[in-house]
């Protein structure tokens, strides 16, 4: 069997056009029940040594019970480049399984809204789990941006009666920005559901984009993914021209 066939199966699967749908590739069980959930939602293209910190430094801060890493099958902002979306959900499910200190779950999604994200999740834990999903401060302005919706207050409602958000600083958008931004009038209403996260700066500077450039160019990534990625890329041949 193709190492990645399962992965481009259930990405297949899923209908942007359809119901809301979580389905996951790899499952974390904790022995607590499963009710403090955080969520990375993210491109993964591929995973870096940011999102790693997002995750650890959300898990320390938060205690949660599983972290779900997912990735959308239809993105708002984003065509699909790089990987395809099976290998970056196989990629995923290695980093998880490598990364045994962490109770991480690995799946993906039919929609690209938070809200969308939000009911699909629901399905997958108890009733009064709400998830709170880890995002960097560019993604909480979008989540604030009136050309999303068609009637924001009314949905910013319903969102945030399903989830939280913890948002973590990005270049220069630190703890002053943040509550900068939370004191807008739109935002204000929801202070109590939007939650600082504070990252060292060190890994404002790591993106998708920089580990795409450096291996085109043959360099190393060492110190932009963790090393199980590294290693999943090498021995995949992703991301090479």
């Amino acid at each position: 069997m193709n190492t990645f066939e399962n992965y481009h199966a259930l990405m297949d699967g899923l209908d942007p056009d359809g119901e809301s749908v979580v389905r996951f590739a790899h499952r974390a069980y904790p022995a607590q029940p499963r009710k403090h959930i955080g969520v990375l939602d993210a491109s993964f293209n591929p995973l870096t040594l940011a999102h790693e910190a997002l995750v650890r430094y959300a898990h320390a801060a938060f205690g949660f019970d599983e972290i779900v890493l997912l990735i959308a099958k239809a993105n708002v902002d984003k065509a699909t480049f790089g990987a395809d979306l099976g290998q970056r959900l196989a990629l995923m499910a290695h980093y998880a399984d490598a990364a045994d200190d962490l109770c991480l779950s690995v799946a993906g999604c039919s929609h690209a809204r938070f809200i969308d994200k939000a009911h699909a999740l629901k399905a997958h834990f108890p009733p009064d789990a709400q998830p709170h999903f880890l995002v960097g401060h560019d993604t909480l302005i979008r989540i604030f941006d009136p050309r999303y919706y068609t009637d924001m207050p009314a949905e910013l409602n319903v969102l945030f009666s399903l989830c939280h958000l913890i948002s973590a600083n990005r270049g220069t958008f630190d703890q002053d920005a943040f509550h900068t931004f939370m004191a807008r009038p739109e935002c204000a209403p929801f202070a109590n559901r939007i939650h600082p996260l504070q990252l060292p700066p060190s890994f404002g500077d790591i993106s998708s984009t920089l580990v795409r450039e450096r291996i085109e160019k043959g360099a190393s990534i060492a110190d932009l993914v963790p090393e199980s990625v590294a290693q999943f890329i090498e021995i995949y041949g992703l991301y090479r021209k």
